[in-house]
């Protein structure tokens, strides 16, 4: 197996680093032929994961976190590449939903002994793949205000944290929500379109959701004031979806967002812009080595 490793040394926790000589030996002594870079900058995963594309190999293995993921299914989404993940970073989405162990060495077994699954992708109408989800409104204004050193030093209780201060200090415009050109329109103050069951990594928002049924899960939130949404989040943390207060859930294929003030979106965890914006789902789109 012909592979490129690209490696981001400021995912999750520094001691993740130190593990890159083992993981390298072990896929080395596995019949893998290798060659090694590093992502630093935003951008940089992406055009080398689309650049592995001519240079004939089979696997792009992606060793870092969410964003870095995020950037080389960017570089590599509907063609015949192979993305292998050894989590690195904090949540780690993908990952859980595909069943992929957290700790790297145990999750180099999976590259050399596991299967190849294909899972759809959402697509914005930027022009950017999702695997797990895109949200519009609340998360992602919390993602902006997520606190990178805090992130690094508290891991998951980061977002949390930078959730409540958002709940209690940002304004919630409405969004006008369209599935599917269905009428009349939907209505709502933050959303979550979901390509998976898993939300901000172990947490399961939609969790009728499946990343390979060609369809997408929309999540509304109803309400805008501050109780009703720390409660509904708490019911989310604690994987409560009956609980949950005033959010609607829908299916759709394509989904249109627009609002009378621009409002941020997110793509797995990444800001890509803001409303008006459009999703929709590609089924098959992308290759992933999983759990035999």
């Amino acid at each position: 197996m012909r592979a490129q490793l690209i490696f981001n040394p400021a995912s999750g926790r520094a001691s993740t680093a130190a593990r890159l000589r083992g993981i390298e030996r072990v896929l080395t002594e596995k019949g893998f032929s290798l060659e090694m870079f590093t992502a630093v900058q935003p951008g940089e995963a992406r055009h080398c994961a689309g650049s592995a594309k001519d240079e004939l190999f089979q696997m792009v293995i992606c060793a870092g976190g969410d964003g870095t993921i995020h950037e080389v299914i960017n570089g590599i989404a509907g063609s015949d590449l192979i993305l292998g993940m050894l989590p690195m970073g904090t949540a780690n989405v993908l990952a859980w939903e595909m069943g992929i162990p957290l700790d790297p060495l145990r999750a180099c077994e999976v590259l050399t002994s596991g299967k190849v699954k294909t899972i759809d992708l959402g697509l914005t109408s930027v022009g950017s793949y999702f695997s797990c989800m895109a949200g519009v409104g609340l998360d992602a204004q919390v993602v902006r205000e997520v606190d990178p050193t805090a992130k690094n030093f508290l891991g998951m209780i980061a977002y949390p944290i930078a959730a409540l201060g958002t709940v209690l200090h940002y304004g919630l415009p409405e969004l006008t929500v369209d599935i599917d050109g269905k009428k009349p329109s939907l209505t709502g103050y933050s959303l979550v379109v979901c390509n998976s069951r898993h939300y901000g990594g172990r947490f399961t928002l939609c969790p009728d959701a499946a990343i390979d049924d060609g369809w997408l899960d929309v999540c509304i939130l109803k309400k805008r004031y501050a109780s009703a949404i720390i409660r509904s989040g708490v019911s989310v943390l604690l994987n409560n979806r009956r609980a949950i207060e005033g959010v609607t859930f829908h299916r759709g294929r394509s989904v249109n967002v627009s609002s009378a003030h621009r409002v941020l979106v997110q793509s797995d965890g990444d800001i890509i812009g803001t409303t008006p914006i459009g999703f929709s789902i590609i089924p098959g789109a992308l290759k992933v080595m999983v759990p035999a």
